[in-house]
């Protein structure tokens, strides 16, 4: 999870009201707060039982095995108890630990399209070369879109090997399933590139660079591409697949080449804060715990580690 300490960002805008959050962003960072509550409830509580522990051990009577049955007893009684504590409190926050990378990899992303479409100062910011921490990002999150296109296009491609000759997709059942994910991909890596052409496109608008650094991507519309599957038969789409796979390769490696020369140029600019999203993120954050319910959070973060148990 991230634990940044940034100053606000130059180019500030205050957070929203919680209410105001897209559900599911909203959903995810209730259940981010939640874990990092039990975590840190867990640790202290972790914390006391090592000290009781430690304070048992030395008072344990000496020559222990002569004293009375009932003292014997209450002593090893109370060993055996702080040892469960301990195992059972350790149990829970390695789960806990476990659950929190992917939750919060689910809030960063939700959070960045957030951002991105509901905050003119973070566009503005990114086009004039602040934020090197989010451009960095940009190009990770760039990356993983691509990575997930290229792996839902394997599956297609194993999917048109069990389709009928003169069967369209659509009437496949197992074909149609394996186009869903590849067009979902495909949508995601879409809406990178018409994002990065808006920070471009904003550049251009605004002289106080001095010179357009950014230079606009063609938009390949890849979703719309692998929406027309659906109707086409098992030998054409083949044939198209292999184009859009070429054309994919081309296109990420061109795209990748500006991303990271953009990056460079603010990374060498040293003017603004290091990052917009984090410090928005973490007053999200503390926003949420006043809306929290205690009485919810051990139930939530019950929820939030089956729900990423069963996503992997």
């Amino acid at each position: 999870m991230e634990n940044r300490s940034h100053s606000s960002p130059a180019f500030s805008a205050s957070p929203p009201a919680i209410a105001q959050l897209p559900v599911r962003l909203h959903d995810l960072l209730r259940r981010e707060v939640c874990l990092e509550i039990t975590r840190s409830q867990i640790e202290s509580a972790l914390a006391q039982v090592k000290v009781e522990a430690e304070t048992l051990r030395k008072t344990r009577p000496p020559f222990l095995f002569l004293h009375a049955k009932n003292t014997r007893t209450d002593f090893q009684e109370r060993t055996v108890g702080a040892s469960e504590s301990f195992e059972a409190l350790t149990r829970g926050l390695q789960e806990v630990i476990a659950a929190q990378p992917k939750l919060s990899a689910w809030v960063e992303d939700d959070l960045e399209t957030f951002l991105r479409d509901s905050q003119p100062p973070y566009l503005l910011g990114l086009a004039m070369h602040k934020f090197p921490e989010d451009w960095n990002r940009m190009i990770t999150r760039f990356d993983q879109r691509v990575a997930g296109f290229r792996g839902a296009l394997g599956g297609v491609q194993v999917a048109l090997g069990v389709v009928p000759g003169g069967m369209a997709l659509a009437s496949n059942a197992g074909a149609f399933e394996c186009l869903m994910p590849a067009r979902q991909w495909a949508a995601l890596l879409d809406y990178e590139f018409s994002f990065f052409n808006r920070v471009a496109d904003l550049q251009r608008r605004n002289a106080a660079l001095g010179s357009d650094t950014l230079k606009r991507m063609p938009e390949r519309q890849f979703s719309p591409a692998v929406a027309e599957w659906a109707r086409m038969e098992a030998e054409p789409v083949r044939r198209a697949l292999a184009e859009l796979r070429s054309r994919l390769e081309v296109t990420v490696t061109e795209a990748r080449e500006i991303y990271c020369a953009e990056a460079a140029l603010v990374a060498q600019s040293g003017g603004g804060s290091p990052s917009y999203v984090y410090p928005f993120w973490e007053a999200l954050r503390q926003l949420m715990r006043l809306e929290l319910d205690p009485s919810t959070i051990e139930e939530i973060v019950a929820e939030t580690e089956q729900m990423v148990a069963a996503s992997d």
